[in-house]
């Protein structure tokens, strides 16, 4: 890869006579902010590059941060790609975007009351009533929901654009529920850190003020004075495309991150259903789209939503941010009327114009529309509408024949764009190293302030046009974003000097809400709010974590006994896969695999082992406990830590989809069982101890007890030649053989295993440790059921009952034993199955006493 090799004498878009340039003022002369980004970018060797492009590359994968990660197909989406080189702008020029943009906020915001209010500007013709009424996006049942004074829009956000002649214009607004502001930081977050002294010598605006001011707005947002204020962010889920930005607000807020079913109406009530019981919610702060939010009065035969919001709502019990309805106005029809709309709301001009439309509702539009049709972009006019812009130069001559004649049969669906010449900025064209001019919009965030003001983030995300031929920019070819960098700089610097931003002191309105600080007796209080759902997954992440952990163990010791083509372990081997097929991990050999002295065919084993980390029909195979892993932590992802989903989010790539040779899957069960030992660090060391890592540690532990009993199970019912021949490989499954050995410096014992593996208190895989510890970790959460608490308190004194002291293989004292200990794992078994399906339907499928107008009711919360 070569470097960046260009001079600044003659670097692109050096401006023609008359025409407008990024890089230069209007003398020619590099802008002080682009000459520090060139100057300092310039030097960078193709080694140089190369890295710098792998530590970009290696910070958005390791933060789970791409657009679109975890949907199901393979499409690369715009957020992907990070361009090394930041997009600059001066503080001056900044001023104007952000006067525009909180001007244009505020219009927005009044207007939005207006139509689902007094509609004074429908009354007075500034908004055409078909425009409003005819889409889908307006919701008919949130007309005078919210009071005239209750703000409609809290976040929002603009795309916006530059002009061949340097004019800013407005593309489109953001209303419902602006995507970009959690990419926007953590684009400044990688790129402060790749290049802190550029970054420094510029003076870039900070950011996180947007953040405080949001989380503000969302406190003093409140229906009602609580001192326990409960807010929630709403999302679709974990396979919505930008879930990464929910999970990010969510941490940035510091509020739990909910799904649909997460949260119930009782008494025009909001709650959520937490591993405590209902909990009140006051703000809401959504991802679901409007016609998602409520069945019961908008799309109901369509998506679930939270029946009954709407009316929380209107009775003023819970405030939703933004306010449902909000969609309606990222209309591209209402671009056209914006102007007169400002005029007649706030008494003024607009400070940016949006770019040139015509809604074809209008005769003269249409008439327009239809005499240079074939030089414009047309685009929906009703925002509820999933189609895509179509620009009629790049359309199919069938494509064009649809569109004219949707055009004449439905004008009013419709809206005609000019397509706007739009200014270029530099991007590196990775394969020559050469900087290139490419197309660009900006997208602009700005959030309600308590005061009712509008505070506009400092920055935000700018997607540059990837290689292409149509003058028409989309999501399919902006495939480049960059961070974008307000500059405080005046004049150059030497290189080597570094500036310190300036601190400023934070405005604060004086009729602004503010938190107070935390009392000792709060402080006390407070805990961490764990959803119900949060707690199943966590649940079933331990008891997946575990079942792939002792997964590993054993096949990774059939594969080390049958690679070390010793006569005497065929029979060893063969003992090892019956375990396997028994805990269901390896498919059944077929009869012609089965010698006559009853061992098995190695080449069989070879193929079987080859297999087991190909997907499979299996319940129990090692790939379905894997990707089940990956789902239960992908579905609470923001729950952990970002090292910790790295390492979850990468064992789906150890598997493979065909027979692999067996040193290849020895290497990859390693680096598997690395991966399940460092989730369990995770679990012991840096999980916070709230409800969730409860639940996580109860996964685990009735899983380890309950593969702990399935395999001495089995390991019971052998005779005494097979159970010595297991000794070894039973301690290493049960990931016990280093302890043996540091402690009894001896080969294998049947007494000393039995005593390790079932009755030594501090071997943390023996069954008194784990049939313990589950008691002890049990008692904590009030289970309605005590039958298996008290099959559980009989096992131990059963165990304590057990004399080993005349214990001698092949004698009648040793068969008394093991006719014991299989009694004591089947009560076990049956013990776990009644706990593990006890605490299901009381937490998760959760029946709650609440109080309702008929006096106290139980809800089953599988229906909530």
């Amino acid at each position: 890869m070569a470097g960046m090799d260009f001079s600044l004498d003659q670097s692109p878009g050096s401006p023609r006579k008359g025409a407008f340039s990024e890089l230069h003022d209007a003398s020619g002369r590099l802008r002080p902010e682009w000459d520090y980004v060139l100057s300092a970018l310039k030097n960078l060797g193709g080694e140089d590059l190369k890295g710098f492009l792998a530590y970009i590359s290696e910070n958005i994968q390791n933060r789970g941060s791409i657009y679109n990660a975890y949907n199901s197909d393979d499409a690369t989406e715009p957020w992907e790609s990070l361009s090394v080189i930041p997009y600059v702008i001066g503080a001056g020029e900044w001023d104007f975007i952000e006067r525009a943009v909180r001007q244009r906020a505020s219009v927005i915001n009044a207007t939005l009351s207006d139509i689902y209010g007094s509609q004074q500007l429908i009354r007075q013709g500034l908004i055409p009533p078909s425009l409003i009424f005819g889409q889908r996006g307006f919701l008919w049942p949130c007309i005078n929901a919210l009071d005239a004074q209750t703000p409609h829009l809290h976040m929002y956000a603009v795309d916006i654009a530059r002009d061949e002649q340097g004019t800013w214009r407005v593309l489109k607004d953001r209303t419902q529920g602006p995507l970009g502001a959690g990419y926007a930081l953590q684009n400044r977050q990688i790129m402060s850190t790749a290049l802190p002294e550029l970054f420094n010598q510029l003076r870039v605006h900070p950011q996180t003020a947007y953040f405080r001011a949001l989380r503000q707005t969302l406190l003093s947002s409140m229906p009602v004075r609580d001192d326990s204020t409960v807010i929630v962010l709403l999302s679709p889920g974990p396979k919505h495309a930008a879930y990464f930005e929910h999970v990010f607000l969510a941490r940035q807020m510091g509020v739990p991150i909910t799904e649909s079913l997460d949260l119930t109406v009782r008494n025009d009530i909001v709650y959520l259903k937490t591993l405590r019981g209902l909990q009140r919610v006051h703000v809401i702060l959504r991802r679901l789209e409007d016609g998602e939010c409520d069945p019961m009065e908008l799309y109901g035969s369509d998506y679930p939503g939270i029946p009954g919001l709407l009316q929380a709502i209107r009775q003023g019990h819970v405030a939703v941010c933004n306010a449902l309805g909000s969609g309606v106005l990222e209309s591209a029809g209402i671009l056209e009327f914006m102007p007169g709309i400002c005029q007649h709301l706030q008494g003024e001009p607009l400070l940016m114009d949006s770019i040139r439309s015509w809604w074809c509702g209008d005769p003269q539009n249409l008439a327009y529309a239809r005499e240079h049709f074939d030089t414009l972009l047309f685009k929906s006019s009703f925002s509820s509408t999933r189609v895509t812009s179509q620009y009629v130069p790049d359309l199919h001559p069938t494509q064009r024949e649809a569109l004219l004649h949707r055009l004449n049969d439905n004008p009013r669906s419709l809206v005609a764009h000019e397509v706007m010449p739009l200014a270029r900025i530099p991007e590196l064209d990775i394969e020559s190293g050469a900087l290139q001019m490419r197309r660009f919009t900006m997208r602009v965030f700005a959030t309600l302030a308590p005061d009712g003001s509008y505070q506009v983030m400092p920055g935000g995300v700018v997607r540059v046009e990837d290689k292409s031929n149509t003058p028409v920019l989309s999501s399919r070819n902006r495939q480049i974003n960059k961070d974008l960098w307000v500059c405080r700089v005046a004049r150059k610097a030497p290189a080597t000097v570094i500036t310190v931003p300036l601190a400023r002191e934070p405005v604060r309105s004086a009729g602004a809400f503010e938190t107070k600080p935390l009392n000792l007796e709060q402080l006390l209080a407070a805990h961490t709010t764990t959803p119900a759902r949060m707690g199943e997954n966590l649940f079933w992440m331990g008891r997946y974590g575990i079942r792939a952990e002792h997964s590993v163990l054993l096949l990774r010791t059939i594969i080390r006994n049958l690679t070390e083509r010793v006569t005497e372990k065929e029979t060893l081997v063969t003992l090892l896969y019956k375990l396997g097929v028994q805990l269901n991990v390896l498919a059944a050999p077929p009869p012609d695999a089965i010698r006559d002295d009853e061992t098995y065919d190695s080449n069989f084993i070879r193929h079987q082992l080859g297999q087991s980390l190909a997907p499979s029909s299996r319940s129990g195979a090692l790939s379905n406990n894997v990707n089940y892993l990956h789902q239960c932590a992908f579905n609470i992802r923001e729950k952990l830590s970002l090292d910790v989903w790295w390492v979850v989010n990468y064992m789906p790539a150890y598997l493979g989809n065909t027979e692999l040779d067996l040193t290849i899957v020895q290497q990859r069960m390693q680096e598997l069982f690395a991966s399940c030992s460092i989730l369990s660090g995770f679990t012991h060391e840096q999980m916070t101890r709230d409800e969730g890592w409860s639940f996580l540690l109860l996964g685990r532990l009735i899983e380890k007890l309950s593969r702990m009993c399935d395999t001495l199970d089995f390991f019971l019912q052998q005779s005494e030649a097979d159970k010595s021949t297991m000794l070894e490989s039973l301690l290493e499954i049960a990931y016990s053989i280093v302890t043996y050995r540091a402690r009894y410096h001896r080969d294998e014992e049947m007494l000393a295993v039995l005593y390790l593996l079932v009755f030594d208190r501090s071997n943390p895989y023996s069954l008194r440790y784990l049939c313990q510890s589950l008691l002890d970790n049990g008692a904590a959460f009030n289970v309605h059921e005590a039958q298996s608490r008290q099959i559980l308190q009989q096992v131990l004194r059963d165990m304590d009952a057990i004399d080993l002291s005349g214990f001698e293989v092949g004698a009648a004292s040793a068969r008394r034993v093991y006719e014991q200990l299989a009694r004591l794992c089947a009560d076990l078994s049956q013990a776990l199955g009644i706990y593990a399906n006890s605490i299901s339907h009381q937490y998760f499928l959760v029946t709650d006493t609440v109080s309702s107008d008929t006096g106290l009711e139980t809800v089953n919360k599988e229906f909530l």
